[in-house]
């Protein structure tokens, strides 16, 4: 028993801006954007912020996973666009969906904050005795593109994708306490009550599937040669004097980084809880660019059938490119038949951050 995903939702804005449309802005074309990084089109928020996108998604989640909003006691934002500093996003979303009370931060570990999240969020549970928990990715990454700038604007989109985290064990000590009262006063058949609908209700309502955490590791190196950056000081044009908003990226040290981590971090994983790479059904990596996630396939010698992937549709979208991927997976996998089995998410970005969580289906 421990900490487990029981529920996800994603969001992306209407607008899709695609291969061709973006061949009309910059000196590109289709047939040289997908040979190089696998994406066909991307998700553009022009009427949505940061906040109003990770909103629908945590919106999402947290109808189809039938339990009482208010026993949400962590909320943790992973984002590089978020839209202000003070409040947090994560205040600002945990008011929207009306939580009266919840401990809430934002976070920033570039393409690798849904993962720190994840981490963070699961020793909080565990050590404030926390039920249930919130980990939203989110990016508006088209504000920060130089839609000029070939080399960056045709990786990049907006979306948003959330995962609901449950401590198990004080869910079994809740629904026995709740047991033994309705036993106690012969209210076991009042399934509209107070006191039994929270474990009746939620078994119910929820989709059947859990990803418990058996295990995480993440990790980071300074990035002193600015390889990855946003709004970067080493970005300050002393002519112009102002500082550069666009992300700025040496593609081949990024490159190099992220297919070197990205062993890395399947390899402990696996080795601290002495897992076997066939035991993998399904790895979900960061979605960055399609000939990373070949290269890491042919290095870990585990097949590329196993390594989902949607950057076709979406691009890289940071933070919430894990979760958005996620969401995804969980309605597209035979979860049922894989019982058992496991699955590793990962990612790498700016930082220079990196990590993974192995999940295990249950």
């Amino acid at each position: 028993m421990g900490i487990k995903i029981i529920s996800t939702g994603s969001h992306t804005s209407d607008e899709i801006l695609d291969n061709f449309m973006l061949s009309e802005m910059v000196d590109t074309n289709n047939e040289w954007i997908v040979e190089r990084t696998g994406i066909n089109t991307r998700h553009i928020s022009r009427n949505e912020t940061t906040e109003e996108i990770a909103f629908n998604a945590a919106k999402k989640t947290l109808e189809q996973s039938g339990i009482d909003k208010n026993e949400i006691g962590i909320i943790v934002f992973a984002s590089i666009s978020s839209d202000s500093l003070v409040p947090s996003s994560a205040h600002t979303i945990a008011g929207r969906l009306g939580i009266e009370e919840c401990f809430c931060f934002d976070l920033n570990a570039a393409c690798s904050g849904f993962i720190y999240s994840i981490a963070v969020v699961e020793s909080l549970m565990k050590t404030m005795n926390i039920r249930y928990g919130l980990v939203i990715g989110a990016e508006r990454l088209s504000k920060y593109v130089d839609w000029e700038d070939r080399s960056t604007c045709i990786l990049f989109g907006d979306g948003a994708g959330c995962a609901l985290l449950e401590n198990e064990e004080i869910r079994l000590e809740k629904s026995k306490i709740i047991s033994e009262y309705c036993e106690k006063n012969r209210a076991e058949t009042f399934v509209d009550s107070e006191c039994c609908t929270d474990s009746i209700k939620q078994k119910a309502e929820n989709k059947c599937f859990g990803l418990e955490i058996v295990g995480s590791f993440v990790s980071g190196r300074y990035d002193e040669k600015k390889y990855l950056s946003v709004k970067s000081r080493d970005s300050y044009d002393l002519e112009n004097d102002t500082f550069s908003d666009y992300i700025k990226m040496n593609g081949r040290q990024i490159y190099k980084f992220a297919t070197d981590v990205g062993i890395r971090v399947i390899d402990r994983l696996l080795m601290n809880s002495n897992i076997s790479k066939d035991d993998v059904v399904g790895i979900i990596p960061h979605q960055a660019n399609r000939r990373i996630v070949e290269t890491l396939s042919e290095k870990s010698e585990i097949e590329i059938d196993k390594w989902f992937m949607n950057l076709d549709k979406y691009g890289n979208t940071s933070a919430a490119s894990v979760p958005i991927a996620l969401d995804e997976f969980v309605r597209e996998f035979d979860l049922e038949s894989n019982k058992g089995q496991y699955i590793i998410s990962l990612a790498f970005g700016g930082g220079l951050t990196f990590g993974g969580t192995l999940f295990k289906i249950c």
